[in-house]
C-alpha cells in the first residue's frame, strides 16, 4: 500500500469551469476581507494551526498575515479580486509584529517562511527599497551558519529569496551570498554508500533528520539550487540533476505502476501511522517540485507519471484544502506533470483537484461561519490553486516565486 486509504475521500463529480473557478476565488478573497482585522493587520488565527488556545494572530508568510497578503495581491494583479483589501502600512508593519510574537518554534524563528525576512520579502515584491534589501542582506548573511539545511528554516529559503533579487535588483551581494550558500550545501550534501543516494542532514532544535520532501529535505534542497539558473552554472547543474535522478529513483517505492517517497531517507513510507501523498512529503512534492528536469530521461519520466498515478487514484486528502498538506498543493503536482508530459488529462485531473479543494473550502466556512485564512494551510492557498489552474500554469506560490 502506497497511501493510508482513509487520510483520501472521493472526488467530486462537480466539473471545473473557469467562471465557477473564479467565483469561488472571489469568495475566498470576500471572507479575507470581511474577517482581516483591519486594526490589528492581520487575520484570526485557525485552530487548526495555533499549538495553543491562547495563541494569537500569525504575521509570517507562511500561514500568517504576510503570506495571505501576498496571495491576495497576486491575485489582484491577475484581476481575480480587488486589490484594496490589503495595503502598505498593513504589510511593512508585520516585521515588528513578528518580532514581538515570534514562531513558538525557536527553529523556525530565522527563516524566510517563518521569520521576518518573509514579512520584508512581501513588503518588497510590491514596494522595492533599498534600505529593505540591506536589511534582508543581513538576515541572509546570518543564515548561513543556520543548522536547519532547509527551505522554510535554513539558508536555502534566503538562496530562493537572492536569486530572485538578484534577477530583479541586479545588485552582485545577492549572487555572491548565493554562491556561498550553494558551497556550504555541496559541502554537507553526502552520499550514503549504503543506500547508494545523495542526502543532507536537518537539525531542527534537538532533532537530527534526513528529509526527503520538498517542504524540509532534499527535494526542497534541489529545487533551490536549479532554481539558481546561471548562478548554478551548467556543469553544476548536470550534476545536481544526475545526483537528483539517481537519488530520487532509489528512493522510490513502486507497486503496480504506482510511486511514492518516504518522509525519511531510507525509511519506511508510514510515519505517525500514516502515508504521507503531499506536497510537503511524499510523491506531489516530488512532482511539483522536479518534474522539469531531465527532460530526456524516459526513465525519470515514467517515475514521475507513476507518482501523478498515485496521487490521482489516492484521491483528494480529507478536510485539508490547503497547499502544504492538502487537496490544493496535489493539484499543483499534476500541473507540473501537465508541463512535462503536455497530455490535457493531466491539466483536466489537475482542475478536478482544485475544484475539490474549493468544495472544501466553503463547506468548511459555511459550517464555521469564516474562512480558514492562511496562504500553505488554508484558502488563500487553495485560491491561487484555483488561478493557476485556470491559467494552466503549475508555478507553485513562495517555493517557485516570492519576489
Amino acid at each position: 500500500m502506497l497511501f493510508t486509504p482513509e487520510r483520501h475521500e472521493p472526488l467530486t463529480d462537480r466539473p471545473f469551469t473557469e467562471a465557477g473557478a473564479r467565483a469561488a476565488i472571489a469568495r475566498i478573497a470576500g471572507r479575507a476581507e470581511a474577517d482581516l482585522d483591519r486594526a490589528d493587520g492581520r487575520w484570526p488565527l485557525d485552530r487548526e494551526d495555533a499549538d495553543s488556545e491562547e495563541e494569537g494572530p500569525a504575521s509570517a508568510v507562511y500561514h500568517g498575515a504576510a503570506g495571505i497578503a501576498w496571495a491576495l495581491g497576486e491575485l489582484a494583479d491577475t484581476g481575480y479580486c480587488s486589490p484594496d483589501i490589503v495595503d502598505r502600512e498593513q504589510v511593512e508593519s508585520l516585521e515588528a509584529k513578528l518580532a514581538a510574537e515570534p514562531d513558538p518554534f525557536d527553529y523556525a524563528a530565522n527563516g524566510v517562511w517563518f521569520g521576518p525576512a518573509g514579512t520584508l520579502a512581501v513588503a518588497e515584491h510590491r514596494w522595492p527599497d533599498a534600505s529593505r534589501r540591506d536589511r534582508l542582506f543581513e538576515l541572509a548573511r546570518a543564515s548561513l551558519t543556520d543548522p536547519a539545511l532547509d527551505i522554510m528554516f535554513g539558508h536555502p529559503g534566503y538562496m530562493a529569496l537572492a536569486a530572485e533579487l538578484h534577477a530583479r535588483a541586479g545588485e552582485e551581494r545577492w549572487a555572491e551570498f548565493w554562491a556561498d550558500g550553494a558551497e556550504r550545501l555541496f559541502d554537507e550534501w553526502w552520499y550514503d554508500e549504503a543506500l547508494g543516494v545523495w542526502a543532507w542532514t536537518q537539525r531542527f532544535g534537538e532533532k537530527d533528520a534526513r528529509y526527503l520532501g520538498a517542504a524540509h529535505g532534499l527535494v526542497g534542497n534541489l529545487h533551490v539550487l536549479l532554481r539558481g539558473g546561471d548562478l548554478l552554472g551548467a556543469d553544476r547543474r548536470s550534476e545536481v540533476e544526475r545526483r537528483a535522478v539517481e537519488t530520487l529513483t532509489r528512493l522510490a517505492v513502486v507497486e503496480d505502476g504506482r510511486a511514492n517517497w518516504s518522509t525519511d531517507v531510507g525509511e519506511s513510507l508510514v510515519a505517525n501511522d500514516r502515508i504521507r501523498v503531499q506536497w510537503c512529503h511524499g510523491a506531489a512534492g516530488v512532482m511539483s517540485t522536479l518534474a522539469k528536469i531531465a527532460s530526456a530521461d524516459e526513465e525519470w519520466g515514467e517515475l514521475l507519471l507513476a507518482g501523478g498515478r498515485l496521487v490521482w487514484e489516492a484521491g483528494p486528502i480529507r478536510d485539508a484544502p490547503g497547499l502544504c498538506h492538502g487537496t490544493a498543493g496535489n493539484a499543483y503536482a499534476l500541473l507540473a506533470l501537465w508541463e512535462r508530459t503536455k497530455n490535457e488529462q493531466w491539466l483536466d485531473r489537475a482542475r478536478a483537484f482544485a475544484q475539490h479543494a474549493a468544495l472544501q473550502a466553503e463547506a468548511r466556512a459555511a459550517r464555521l461561519g469564516h474562512g480558514w485564512h492562511s496562504l500553505f494551510t488554508g484558502d488563500e492557498g487553495v485560491a491561487m490553486a484555483l488561478a493557476s489552474c485556470i491559467e494552466a500554469d503549475a508555478v507553485f506560490p513562495v517555493a517557485d516565486r516570492l519576489i
